[in-house]
């Protein structure tokens, strides 16, 4: 039986690129390290106090878009980026095997006799 590894390398994420375009010009995530998301969090604290265009710089960490053109964007815009990137992030961590396998495994109640 082959052993499972997950090699990673601190060159290139195993993961693809979040894309986003605004006005139609497509920009790619900067890299997303655990040092870009301490000045991330810095800002959450920012915001707390009710300072939202701290949410723009938060957009400006993760994606290389100029401020000229985020300062345009509706903060409401600009959560919804900040939302979908979160997301992105979530959603592309690892399964283990046991997580693949449950995720495939006949929900009670479902026909499998197909």
């Amino acid at each position: 039986m082959k052993k499972e590894v997950l090699e990673l390398s601190t060159k290139k994420s195993i993961h693809p690129t979040i894309e986003i375009k605004v006005d139609g010009k497509t920009y790619y995530n900067n890299p997303l390290s655990h040092e870009l998301f301490e000045k991330i969090e810095n800002f959450d604290i920012v915001v707390e106090e009710g300072k939202l265009s701290a949410l723009y710089k938060q957009v400006q960490l993760i994606f290389p878009v100029p401020m000229d053109v985020l300062n345009k964007l509706d903060v409401r815009d600009i959560r919804s980026l900040l939302e979908y990137a979160n997301n992105r992030i979530l959603d592309m961590a690892p399964k283990t095997e046991k997580e693949k396998a449950e995720k495939n495994e006949p929900k009670p109640g479902a026909d499998v006799s197909a």
